[in-house]
């Protein structure tokens, strides 16, 4: 029994070279080229994967304009306009007109050798920083506001209105299955649908609901079947050929719908992973604590997938999870050595 159970887990890490090449038949990326810059445009945040060194144009809402370097060398430092510093784990605010509020948030999410993840937020002077840039404790109306609005939401949760990601996800896996269906009733929001807004969240919401009646079927074929069934997602090469032979706006529309379902399928792929992780916890074979870490880093990364602009940064952000899970079935094999 527990040799078939490492076999599952030993297989799964295939699963990334298939999801690699469903990047690629997607076409292009989340955004547009880099000839046109960076910036915040309708967006409040945006994230970017560094593979030693970055480089661009970077526009904030005013369409001010600024030079962004970003060096991975043990440390990270940013460049930006004329400004130098180097960044802290987690939050890194910068005030770029001296009135003593914060403009941009410059967040450390993570490093491993020459690679960060950052993502850039835009802070719209709700902190207030001092003259060394540090953040103080006051923040504006509008923060207490959302804040006020979040606790209003989560009245009767047990998990769902902790402050950190961490924390839900391990308050979580605490729950006995009624309970989590109680919780589940009360307020049902995915991790990656939180990041979202407006019709963005209910798109998402919508979307996880789409797929739950997947999970009665057996890890393999039969589970992807199902969820491509529901995303309406056939053989992608096929699907990409049928939208070539259509022309104008037919055929822009048919290729990012597309897109959008292949890029749903990989974040399913991440979340099939975050299923398995808890089924070998509850099965012994592995610590809760490991299975917090994992499912952490996936939720994450599917932030991160959302605001990838390109394709190579979705394929790194595909070989972070690869990573992840391959760690994370070496300490599935090292418990069973020892039972």
């Amino acid at each position: 029994m527990k040799t078939k159970l490492v076999r599952a887990v030993l297989a799964v890490v295939t699963i990334f070279i298939s999801l690699a090449s469903y990047a690629l038949a997607a076409g292009g990326g989340g955004g547009g080229g880099s000839s046109s810059g960076l910036g915040f445009d309708s967006r409040d945040s945006v994230y970017i994967l560094v593979n030693r060194d970055y480089s661009e144009k970077f526009s904030l809402k005013n369409s001010t304009k600024y030079g962004l370097k970003i060096i991975v060398d043990g440390n990270v430092t940013v460049s930006f306009g004329s400004l130098s510093f180097t960044l802290n784990q987690g939050d890194n605010f910068m005030d770029l007109n001296g009135n003593g509020k914060a403009d941009i948030n410059f967040n450390l999410i993570s490093t491993r050798g020459n690679v960060a993840n950052v993502r850039i937020i835009d802070a719209k002077e709700q902190v207030i920083v001092s003259v060394k840039g540090e953040k103080a404790a006051n923040r504006e109306e509008k923060v207490e506001i959302e804040k006020d609005e979040q606790e209003e939401d989560g009245k009767g949760l047990k998990c769902g209105n902790l402050a950190a990601l961490r924390e839900r996800i391990s308050c979580r896996l605490d729950l006995e299955k009624d309970e989590q269906e109680e919780e589940l009733e009360l307020y049902y929001l995915p991790e990656e649908c939180r990041a979202l807004s407006g019709s963005e969240r209910g798109i998402c919401i919508a979307s996880y609901k789409s797929v739950q009646a997947c999970w009665k079927f057996p890890i393999g074929k039969k589970r992807i079947s199902c969820v491509k069934r529901t995303m309406k997602l056939g053989i992608i090469q096929e699907e990409k050929e049928t939208c070539n032979k259509l022309a104008g706006e037919n055929r822009s529309t048919c290729v990012r719908e597309l897109k959008n379902k292949v890029y749903n399928l990989i974040k399913w792929h991440f979340y099939d992973l975050e299923e398995r992780a808890e089924d070998l916890m509850q099965r012994g074979l592995i610590g809760k604590d490991a299975v917090v870490e994992f499912i952490s880093k996936t939720e994450q990364n599917k932030i991160n997938f959302n605001d990838a602009k390109t394709q190579e940064e979705k394929r790194n952000i595909i070989s972070l999870v690869k990573r992840d899970w391959e760690e994370f079935a070496d300490k599935v094999r090292e418990n069973l050595k020892t039972q």
